[in-house]
């Protein structure tokens, strides 16, 4: 309980539901609708990471290869403003340091419910991902198909 103030960020983690189907989004946003230029950086980096993705997905692709993605984008940018360092991009991605800014994965499906667990057809789930402080949950390992990306 507290009044936004000017400077304040804003997180809104919404979910909705339409004809028994789920969906939900965060977004996060400035108050007075200007970022400052550390927030204005996250804000650039996620971009390019969401762009890279966006780029490079299309039938055939590896869900995890676009969380890679993803995840490389990410820690090269960080790296370039200084913000990682004491190894290469390929090093931290080797030692998992993604899973510090993405916890939760790239993303997951939506259906039925808002976590929709239709992500897991090969059945190779869990033992893809590195356990321990560094892991990182991905809910979808399935290759992307074409009507997946209608």
């Amino acid at each position: 309980d507290k009044r936004v103030k000017d400077g304040d960020m804003l997180l809104f983690d919404m979910g909705s539901e339409y004809a028994g189907y789920t969906a939900d989004i965060t977004v996060s946003f400035p108050a007075n609708g200007k970022l400052q230029r550390n927030r204005s950086f996250v804000y650039n980096t996620c971009l390019k990471a969401n762009l890279a993705v966006q780029a490079a997905m299309r039938p055939g692709v590896s869900w995890v290869d676009m969380h890679r993605l993803a995840e490389k984008t990410i820690i090269k940018e960080f790296i370039q403003e200084g913000l990682l360092e004491n190894g290469s991009v390929q090093e931290m991605m080797d030692a998992h340091m993604g899973a510090i800014f993405m916890p939760h994965g790239l993303g997951h499906l939506i259906g039925l419910d808002v976590h929709d667990v239709g992500g897991y057809e090969s059945r190779m789930a869990l033992q893809l991902l590195p356990m321990g402080v560094n892991s990182c949950l991905i809910r979808f390992l399935e290759r992307l198909k074409k009507s997946k990306l209608s």
